[in-house]
C-alpha cells in the first residue's frame, strides 16, 4: 500500500531495496541513513517498493544534518586540506581541531628579508563534515556508494564564529593552514603564542619544558 502524505516514518515501514548503483543520487536516502529520518512526516505519497528520497519529506534535510547543527550566530566554513594538513586522514565528523596558519611577512625597507610566522587562528573547533560526510556511518560520495576513506579527504567543514569564518577565509588565501587534532573531551583553550623566526630558539626551549611537565603529570595519574 505504501505510505501517505503526513504519515510519520517508522522502522517497520522500511526494508532494504537493491537499485542500480548508477541510479543512486545525493537525494536518495540510503538504508544506513534511515535512522536520521525516523519520526519525520512525509510530504507526499510513496508507493510500496519505491526508493525513499529526501524530497519525500516536509524537510529536505535530516534533523541532524550539518545545516541544522549550526548554532544561531555561528557559521560553517569549508577548509581545503591535504594528507599533511589534514592529519593523515585521521579527522572524522565530530573531531575537535586547532587551526594554525603560517604566513610570510615581508620586512620593511629595500633590503629587508621576508620572515615566517605561525599563529593559532582558532582553538578547539568542531568538525561538522569531512568532504561531504556529516556522520561516521555515511560513505564519502565518489565512485558509487563505496567508502573512500582509504583515499583520505580534500576538505573539512568546521563550526566557527562569524569572525573566525572571516579570519579563516583570509588565512587560507594569504598563507597555509594546518590542522592539529585534539581529544574531543579536551576543552582547554589556553592561548598559544605566535611562532616567529627571531624567537624560534626560545620557543623551542619553552615547548620542551611544557612537554616534560605534561609527561610528568601523566606519569602521576593512576
Amino acid at each position: 500500500e505504501g505510505m501517505n502524505r503526513g504519515d510519520i516514518l517508522r522502522e517497520h515501514m522500511l526494508k532494504p531495496l537493491d537499485v542500480e548503483e548508477v541510479a543512486v543520487t545525493s537525494m536518495n536516502i540510503l538504508f544506513d541513513e534511515r535512522k536520521s529520518w525516523l519520526g519525520q512526516p512525509l510530504a507526499k505519497k510513496v508507493k510500496a517498493g519505491e526508493p525513499l528520497m529526501k524530497t519525500d519529506f516536509l524537510a529536505s534535510e535530516a534533523p541532524d544534518s550539518a545545516p541544522r547543527r549550526i548554532e544561531p550566530g555561528w557559521r560553517a566554513i569549508t577548509l581545503a586540506c591535504d594528507q599533511i594538513a589534514g592529519v593523515a586522514g585521521l579527522i572524522t565528523p565530530g573531531s575537535r581541531v586547532d587551526v594554525l596558519g603560517t604566513f610570510r611577512i615581508q620586512g620593511r625597507g629595500t633590503d629587508a628579508t621576508a620572515t615566517a610566522v605561525t599563529k593559532v587562528i582558532s582553538l578547539n573547533v568542531e568538525v561538522l563534515a569531512v568532504d561531504n560526510r556529516t556522520d561516521l556511518s555515511a560513505p564519502v560520495r565518489g565512485t558509487g556508494r563505496a567508502s573512500a576513506m582509504d583515499r583520505g579527504y580534500s576538505s573539512i567543514t568546521v563550526h566557527v564564529t562569524a569572525l573566525e569564518a572571516s579570519l579563516l577565509t583570509f588565512a587560507q588565501g594569504a598563507g597555509k593552514l594546518t590542522l592539529a587534532l585534539r581529544r574531543t573531551d579536551d576543552v582547554q583553550a589556553k592561548p598559544v603564542q605566535a611562532i616567529t623566526q627571531s624567537g624560534l630558539d626560545e620557543t623551542i626551549d619553552k615547548g620542551q619544558r611544557e612537554r616534560e611537565q605534561l609527561l610528568q603529570q601523566q606519569s602521576k595519574q593512576p
